[in-house]
């Protein structure tokens, strides 16, 4: 619940450093986050010396799509703040299982049952008419809310696929050294991002308030939560860390609610709590497969 938390005060971070290029903010928050983990890189080291050739493709692949896209499209659809609610970003946030179950149908050929497919579909909707509460977005002169959607499902799409594959690295390498490696190799990732589309922004003009927003981030959503969420999961049942998890979107709409002044629409509304309590269902019922498994 304390990393559900963390990651709900990381929006607010984020939306402070709105004049920051997404992708040079995804290089400095985990330049940071690689300066925390530094005190446990000597114990992770001998696991990176077994890693094979698949196992650094995999890790290679998590890297550039969770940890750099993910977050890039992530942070890009907060500052959109004239199209799109903090809270429903992070709400959307919340159809990552409907395509980590999907891909890992295709990855690591998981079957897909029917309660999938029926939940799957209906949380999809939900997702629709909570991004999109006037039934259909502007096409026309006035894409901005059709691309802070899409920008915001993408990064469920992408943290989404991270899970997958995430189950791939951990048969290899222990949690703390996936963490490290992900934020190591993000950074030149990140870097890469940012010439290829032109974001480059010099270091000299990160203020130092920005820096401060910048460790903020590292210490909410970046290493500190990851950290603390997996040793979390390794004295929590599954069911119960998922009942635990939604203290992030429940949070994260409390403090849009609160701080940010936002308001959601009856619609907006009803389709958020029926997200919820389909994903709800769909967690549980991937969980309790994983357990018989």
């Amino acid at each position: 619940m304390l990393a559900a938390i963390l990651w709900s005060l990381d929006g607010l971070l984020r939306r402070q450093l709105y004049s920051l290029p997404p992708a040079t903010l995804v290089m400095l928050e985990h330049m940071i986050g690689v300066l925390i983990a530094l005190p446990l890189l000597p114990k992770a080291w001998p696991e990176f010396k077994k890693m094979t050739r698949k196992d650094w493709l995999v890790i290679l692949i998590i890297t550039v799509f969770a940890s750099v896209l993910g977050t890039i499209f992530y942070t890009a659809a907060l500052v959109k703040v004239n199209y799109i609610s903090y809270s429903v970003v992070v709400l959307l946030q919340q159809t990552q299982p409907i395509f980590a179950i999907a891909l890992a149908a295709l990855v690591l050929k998981e079957k897909l049952t029917k309660k999938y497919k029926a939940l799957a579909v209906i949380g999809l909707i939900a997702a629709y008419f909570l991004a999109f509460p006037q039934f259909k977005p502007g096409l026309i002169g006035q894409t901005g809310e059709l691309t802070a959607g899409l920008l915001a499902m993408g990064a469920a799409i992408f943290w989404g696929s991270g899970t997958v594959l995430g189950k791939l690295i951990l048969k290899t390498l222990s949690f703390k050294a996936a963490a490290i490696l992900r934020f190591a190799l993000a950074i030149p990732i990140a870097f890469l991002v940012s010439l290829l589309i032109g974001q480059t922004y010099p270091l000299s003009a990160v203020t130092p308030t920005q820096w401060l927003y910048l460790l903020g981030i590292a210490l909410s959503s970046g290493m500190v939560a990851f950290l603390i969420y997996y040793k979390g999961l390794k004295h929590t049942q599954a069911k119960i860390a998922t009942f635990a998890e939604l203290t992030w979107p429940v949070s994260a709409a409390l403090i849009g609610y609160i701080f940010l002044k936002e308001r959601l629409t009856t619609i907006q509304l009803l389709a958020g709590l029926t997200l919820l309590a389909d994903i709800l269902i769909l967690s549980l019922l991937s969980k309790t497969l994983d357990e018989k498994a």
